[in-house]
């Protein structure tokens, strides 16, 4: 499994926490003898600190000092991004180390090997005659739907048609009014290709 890394981008972080992220990641370097050669990088953490704390303590604000604070807002993100990105490139496979700096580790990202099957499968007329259109709704997790379909349910998987999208319904163009349209869909997205598939639907195309 892959070692997590410290977050590097710091602009969803709430103004009520960036202060105080900054300030623990300021404590947490000070003396870390993991980061002997981090003081340029918390020197400008702490200069773009100082101001900010400053900024944002104002009440009510004028446009120039709203303004102001944009500016230094995006001065710390870069300063917290800066002593992210070192610590990353120190320790790449450490997590200790990182969590060592005071800053947050990126969320492990979860994993779902087997997807549920996509709900509400059915086939309808499509928008043209000799069309069919399926629609299924995409399980959590999922990316897409794959849909596969065939006028000869016997036929292996690889032989069947396959249509794939993200949103919305798949149009079924390769068959004729009066074919029998067999079809079934999977979703996209888990850890393996081998996704349960839905049980086969029959429709006859008008």
């Amino acid at each position: 499994m892959n070692s997590r890394k410290l977050i590097t981008a710091y602009d969803a972080v709430s103004k009520m926490d960036i202060g105080p992220l900054a300030q623990n990641c300021l404590t947490n370097m000070v003396g870390n003898a993991r980061f002997p050669k981090a003081k340029p990088q918390t020197d400008a953490l702490q200069a773009a600190l100082t101001p900010y704390l400053a900024a944002v303590s104002i009440l009510h604000a004028t446009p120039t000092q709203t303004a102001e604070l944009a500016q230094l807002r995006l001065a710390l993100n870069q300063a917290l991004n800066a002593v992210a990105v070192l610590a990353n490139s120190l320790y790449a496979t450490d997590e200790a180390a990182l969590l060592s700096t005071g800053l947050t580790l990126s969320k492990e990202r979860e994993r779902h090997t087997t997807l549920e099957v996509p709900g509400k499968f059915q086939l309808v007329d499509g928008p043209q005659a000799g069309t069919l259109c399926a629609k299924a709704k995409r399980p959590p997790h999922a990316v897409a739907l794959k849909y596969l379909y065939s006028l000869d349910a016997t036929l292996p998987d690889i032989e069947w048609y396959v249509v794939v999208v993200r949103e919305g319904d798949a149009l079924l163009t390769a068959c004729k009014t009066a074919d029998r349209v067999y079809c079934k869909v999977a979703a996209v997205g888990g850890d393996t290709d081998q996704q349960p598939f839905t049980e086969v639907l029959a429709r006859i195309v008008q």
